[in-house]
């Protein structure tokens, strides 16, 4: 992109004594005042090049980014700020791979259970919701808050006057809609809201994909199919690995995550890439040195994010598994190492223990038709009640 910088500063100076109109450009922390003949001045040259000068007056320019996704582990490795993983861990991988091994299919399984049981739309919303909310959330509480959500989505769209109040609610900005419902209990009568609050720490954080994903569902007159779901949400991520402003999902991993759910398959045939997702977890498999506070802000660098998923490719090959089949892996056997055998590392897991909390055990409706279905009611309309 031109830099405007270098363009002007030899007249800034002049610019500035007989400045009569003038509008800004900025330029990081630089800004540099144009006159009304120099902004005709720019106009023409900008329009050589097709380029409207209203667009790029009073708009921050961004430095190019680069096409981390195209990028070798090679390459990657000689991109400023990029941490490179020390080999050694590849020592522990066949104890983590035997570990977590089992948990490989955990995506594609997962994938198809809830599809089988709610259908194409119900099936996509829900798996959506186990997405957005996995981000600082164990699996327990992830799954309690996905079905809490899920059925409240449900109730509400079944009547006419709740269905209005949550649209009129999925058109605020989320920053706002977040301190109306702080100060001022706005819209905790829609079972939807009730979902996201009851014993969320952190909802703040969630509010903005979730207002997203609910337009994106309005926007398919509430019948989105999984198919229109990954192809709305995967079309936002650019070639260097970043996702655009106006991506539905927001935050890489999450975005990954969604789409791993979504379709285990699946691959951004223009750029070569599979959407892996990488966490904390993941983090302390490369970076077994690092705090946690160094592994979140290991994982908040594209380039660097980009470069673990690359390594996850490559590695995934080396033991014929698919990326998502070898994250899985890798992520439950880091688990299983951490935490023993019984810490949740499976939705199974996650829903006998909220089943239990309501003292009902999972036995009794383990065998039952549509298993899934009535652990997610009975565990989503407790939370909203």
């Amino acid at each position: 992109m031109i830099k405007l910088k270098n363009l002007l500063e030899e007249n800034t100076k002049a610019a500035q004594d007989r400045m009569t109109k003038y509008r800004r450009v900025n330029e990081g922390d630089v800004e540099i005042e144009l006159d009304g003949v120099q902004i005709k001045q720019l106009d023409k040259m900008f329009s050589k090049f097709g380029f409207d000068v209203n667009t790029a007056i009073e708009t921050q320019l961004e430095e190019k980014e680069m096409n981390y996704t195209q990028m070798s582990q090679e390459e990657l490795e000689n991109v400023k700020g990029v941490l490179k993983v020390d080999e050694s861990i590849m020592d522990g991988i066949e104890e983590l791979l035997q570990l977590g091994g089992e948990a490989k299919s955990w995506y594609a399984e997962m994938n198809k259970t809830i599809l089988e049981t709610f259908g194409d739309t119900e099936g996509t919303i829900f798996l959506t919701l186990l997405a957005i909310f996995s981000p600082r959330n164990p699996l327990k509480q992830n799954f309690k808050l996905a079905a809490q959500t899920f059925r409240g989505l449900k109730k509400d769209l079944s009547d006419e006057q709740s269905k209005a109040k949550l649209e009129e609610m999925m058109e605020l900005d989320s920053t706002e809609l977040y301190n109306m419902m702080k100060t001022q209990d706005a819209y905790k009568d829609l079972a939807t809201v009730r979902g996201i609050i009851k014993g969320n720490m952190g909802v703040n954080t969630y509010l903005p994909n979730i207002l997203r994903f609910l337009r994106l569902l309005k926007a398919n007159n509430y019948e989105l199919s999984r198919d229109i779901a990954v192809q709305e949400i995967a079309k936002h991520i650019k070639p260097s690995g970043a996702l655009e402003d106006s991506s539905v999902i927001s935050a890489e991993k999450v975005f990954s995550f969604t789409l791993n759910l979504l379709d285990p398959n699946y691959k951004f045939e223009d750029l070569g890439w599979v959407p892996v997702t990488m966490d904390t977890w993941m983090a302390s498999f490369f970076y077994p040195q690092l705090d946690k506070k160094q592994k979140n802000k290991v994982l908040a660098k594209t380039p660097n994010y980009v470069y673990i998923a690359r390594l996850t490719q490559q590695w995934a090959e080396k033991y014929g598994m698919t990326p998502p089949e070898f994250q899985a892996a890798i992520w439950v056997g880091m688990i299983k190492k951490a935490k023993g055998e019984n810490y949740d590392n499976t939705f199974l897991t996650a829903i006998d223990n909220n089943l239990k909390k309501l003292n009902i055990k999972i036995e009794e409706i383990k065998n039952a038709d549509n298993f899934f279905k009535r652990a997610i009611a009975i565990v989503g309309d407790k939370g909203i009640r």
